[in-house]
């Protein structure tokens, strides 16, 4: 007999995919230099972002794409999905790293990008914990 699974456990699944598309969106706008997307952003801003090294750019995509994979991998019920989301984690430690260390543009430094990026790092931890529980409860197999 298979145990239904609860109502919340699909919410949590489908906010964190639609969370973590937003991060793929971000990174994909950023990449291919979407002139629409990127308007919002100073001179300085674009040509840091663009400035990117190829390795920083391969670990924020591993942190964006890992983290959009986990939250389809919660559908599944599969307890791989912590384990992608630990490592889109590993991906954020390491580029958020690389902007500690890099040049960034001083007018990036404000109180709503700092916010965010406690938003950010909050929901992270958050669903990776979340897919643990949910592995340990026997919901993700």
């Amino acid at each position: 007999m298979k145990t239904k699974t609860a109502w919340w456990f699909w919410l949590i699944a489908i906010l964190a995919t639609l969370w973590n598309s937003g991060g793929v969106f971000d990174f994909l706008m950023t990449h291919t230099h979407n002139e629409a997307y990127m308007s919002v952003f100073t001179e300085s801003q674009r040509q840091y972002f663009y400035s990117y090294p190829i390795w920083a750019s391969a670990i924020w995509a591993l942190a964006v794409f890992g983290a959009f994979s986990a939250s389809l991998l919660l559908f599944l019920r599969t307890k791989f999905a912590f384990y992608v989301f630990a490592a889109s984690l590993v991906g954020m430690v390491a580029s958020f790293g690389y902007q500690l260390l890099s040049d960034v543009p001083d007018d990036l430094y404000n109180s709503g990008n700092i916010a965010f990026t406690i938003v950010i790092w909050v929901v992270a931890i958050l669903l990776t914990w979340y897919a643990r529980s949910m592995t340990l409860r026997g919901v993700l197999k």
